[in-house]
């Protein structure tokens, strides 16, 4: 785990996911578990329009799907300004983006965080948004990346993506510092992909608690603006990260290489 060490608390928000159980050496967390609930959650509303649709043409659940699905891919091909290869990774971003939303909005569900189990003699809220534990958004932004290079180095081949980081004359030191300055630059898209998704929604979730522990019998009234400000920000974020990955991969595929751009040529 990345953070086994944290447990500070933010109005009863623990920073780091609790454990519920352990198999042999891995832990099994509240993120994890709702996680998974999240994720048949989004299975089975969407195997449901797919049924819809073939059975109930006019079905509501099976437009409004389909709709948001076209939606999806308008933008995806905006994004890549070619179908085809729009198609070609629409099947990733759609379950990201999907998949985050999910996860994003479940943290405001009523329960989430008060209804608790014992577990080693401790209460331990049995349910916590996925994406308020950093080792889940750092293990999407893991997953993205290494699509993103394996689908680079399938495009462009192994010299092709060395010379997209390593480009021009390697005996000039300005261009392998360069290089190295680009693959460091890899290494906060990790960093930001993770970090920009976990803090905002578990900001978000820390926040919604303080505010209700302070306004006590009108916590209902007092959080009701918070919960419409982080329905939008749990959009914003699944958004940003498909469309970053989207992003990424448009850059990586791409023929042209981006290394060209930054050759320094020695000076005469």
């Amino acid at each position: 785990m990345v953070m086994p060490f944290l447990a500070a608390q933010s109005e009863n928000v623990s920073l780091s996911a609790e454990k519920l159980f352990s198999i042999g050496p891995f832990n099994f967390t509240n993120s994890m578990l709702f996680g998974i609930i999240a994720a048949i959650f989004v299975l089975v509303l969407f195997g449901l329009a797919a049924k819809a649709s073939q059975i109930w043409p006019k079905s509501r659940l099976a437009f409004y799907i389909e709709s948001f699905v076209d939606m999806v891919f308008n933008l995806m091909t905006d994004a890549f300004g070619d179908r085809k290869q729009a198609m070609r990774f629409f099947p990733l971003l759609l379950t990201l983006f999907v998949f985050i939303l999910a996860g994003n909005l479940s943290g405001l569900l009523p329960g989430v965080g008060s209804v608790t189990v014992n577990v080693a003699g401790e209460p331990t809220s049995l349910l916590r948004a996925f994406t308020t534990d950093l080792n889940s958004t750092l293990a999407m932004a893991v997953l993205s990346l290494l699509v993103v290079h394996v689908y680079a180095l399938r495009q462009l081949g192994f010299t092709g993506r060395f010379r997209y980081y390593f480009s021009g004359n390697l005996l000039n030191p300005m261009n392998i510092f360069i290089g190295l300055n680009e693959l460091f630059g890899e290494v906060l898209r990790l960093v930001t992909l993770s970090l920009r998704l976990f803090g905002v929604i578990y900001g978000g979730e820390a926040l919604l608690h303080a505010i209700s522990a302070l306004a006590g019998n009108f916590a209902w009234a007092a959080t009701l603006p918070i919960m419409f400000l982080e329905i939008f920000f749990s959009l914003v974020q699944a958004y940003l990260f498909m469309m970053l990955t989207a992003t990424y991969l448009v850059t990586a595929v791409s023929h042209e290489g981006g290394g060209k751009s930054h050759e320094v040529q020695p000076a005469t």
